[in-house]
């Protein structure tokens, strides 16, 4: 009778063990943003800091790695007038490093570097000006259950411009946002 318990655990041990390997953190995960974009130095001396929303995208390669793309859009007033509509957009692709490692529940933090570019659309010039650009930035987040969390994502864009069409060379503008990150 021992014999025959023994084999019946060692039978659902066998049988368990498949469905907790399946309760892995998702690998995949979207962003909706929402925040500030600040420019500083001096392109803060053309355009002011304005409203601005995006989105992410990022797939986890391994316990500690993500890759992510990320679109931010931001609104801007010129700074001479006030009145002449300024957007930014940024287009990055990023590589992060998860110091914390995935999380279900409770905070993990993220660091990223990437690059891309981006783009300043004057309102009233007749064409937009695209920039490539590098990026560093974070990504903490309260993770609720490994479906949903709460993310908060100060990143760093510095634009490599013409200095004749936005009065510098590095022209430093600072996506800061929060927002839902959804797994799956």
């Amino acid at each position: 009778m021992k014999s025959l318990s023994a084999l019946i655990g060692l039978g659902a041990l066998a049988l368990a063990a498949p469905v907790g390997a399946q309760q892995m953190t998702p690998q995949f995960f979207i962003e909706g943003l929402g925040g500030a974009v600040v420019p500083t130095f001096e392109i803060a001396d053309v355009i002011e800091t304005g409203g601005g929303f995006g989105a992410a995208i990022g797939y986890r390669v391994g316990p500690r790695w993500v890759l992510m793309g990320e679109f931010d859009y931001g609104m801007h007033q010129d700074k001479a007038t006030g009145s002449a509509d300024v957007t930014t957009l940024h287009y990055m692709g990023k590589v992060g490093y998860s110091l914390t490692g995935p999380r279900d529940r409770g905070w993990e933090a993220i660091v990223n570097l990437g690059a891309g570019a981006v783009s300043f659309d004057f309102e009233g010039d007749a064409e937009r000006r695209d920039y490539f650009a590098i990026n560093a930035g974070a990504k903490v987040a309260y993770n609720f259950n490994p479906m949903l969390a709460l993310v908060l994502s100060p990143q760093g864009d510095i634009a490599f411009g013409k200095k004749a069409e936005l009065s510098t060379t590095n022209a430093w503008v600072w996506p800061f946002t929060a927002g839902l990150r959804v797994s799956f």
